[in-house]
């Protein structure tokens, strides 16, 4: 850590460790490693996906669910399926600017087809509905000492020790359940990664780095949205899928793997090289693609 302490290189956020989408972390390099760009240079060669910003656009969509008022009590399904369309309706009408930003990526290459953003849409629609039907049933049927809404908290702002677990200051998990010891992060993309799981595992080693012993946070959930069509001839309707885990040693202990393997790289004195089997795979929906083909 002596290199972050001297700001030779710049602290790593649990994003930047756990989100691997670039094997070589060159991504990572570029922005924070000892020869990292400045910001101008950064804003000239990014060239924003639409993959990215739709993971930006549905995890908004899911926090406005989550906050949703207006539900209790017994109600019925025409009431909740009104609520659902007011309340999609509403976020689509104050969000035009991002829409409109979506559309404009469609046809850039490898990125997206003409079409994803209104299915996108349809899709997140569907799942706000389902979610918000959940609630209401949720309001109907909990019982005493049972979860509810209330006990979760969305963007908490945790502040770890950055010197003690190299992991940056403010970390701001998704969302959080204290009362459980749980953990949660929104996540896109086509399925489910066994990487995703890192990223509950950093945010719990915040959590416990700042409120100390007898605050562990122990299950990680992963709530995840289709956003990238993996077929050429159907865009299917999917709904969100909620994967549950232990955070345990042995995930902590590949989490700080990650992050020191991260660390390592940043301290080098030239950008790494990225193989030509990534470039296939995870480049296509990165915004430094461009800057790494040349």
């Amino acid at each position: 850590m002596n290199k972050v302490a001297e700001k030779t290189i710049l602290p790593l956020s649990v994003s930047d460790i756990a989100d691997k989408r670039c094997n070589a972390r060159r991504d990572l390099y570029l922005r924070k490693g000892v020869a990292r760009l400045t910001a101008t240079e950064l804003r000239r060669i990014e060239k924003p996906t639409w993959g990215q910003k739709a993971g930006n656009f549905v995890q908004k969509y899911v926090e406005g669910v989550g906050v949703y008022e207006g539900l209790g009590g017994r109600q019925s399904y025409a009431v909740t399926r009104n609520n659902g369309d007011g309340y999609h309706n509403a976020f689509v009408q104050g969000n035009v600017p991002g829409i409109d930003k979506l559309r404009a990526l469609e046809n850039t290459p490898a990125s997206s087809a003409p079409g994803d953003t209104d299915w996108l849409l349809r899709l997140l629609k569907c799942n706000g509905k389902l979610e918000l039907g959940t609630r209401a049933l949720d309001t109907y049927a909990r019982e005493e000492g049972d979860v509810d809404f209330s006990h979760v908290k969305f963007k908490a702002r945790l502040i770890p020790k950055t010197r003690e677990i190299g992991i940056s200051s403010p970390a701001t998990p998704d969302f959080i359940i204290p009362r459980q010891s749980i953990v949660g992060d929104v996540k896109t993309g086509i399925a489910f990664e066994a990487h995703f799981q890192l990223t509950c595992a950093g945010y719990a080693l915040a959590y416990e780095s700042e409120l100390g012993q007898d605050h562990d946070m122990n299950w990680g959930f992963i709530y995840l949205i289709t956003t990238r069509n993996p077929s050429a001839f159907v865009r299917p309707l999917t709904f969100a899928q909620l994967y549950i885990f232990a955070v345990d040693d042995n995930l902590r202990t590949w989490f700080l793997s990650e992050r020191d393997t991260s660390y390592r790289i940043l301290a080098e004195n030239q950008i790494p090289i990225v193989k030509e089997e990534d470039l296939l795979k995870n480049c296509p929906y990165c915004k430094y693609k461009v800057f790494c083909e040349q």
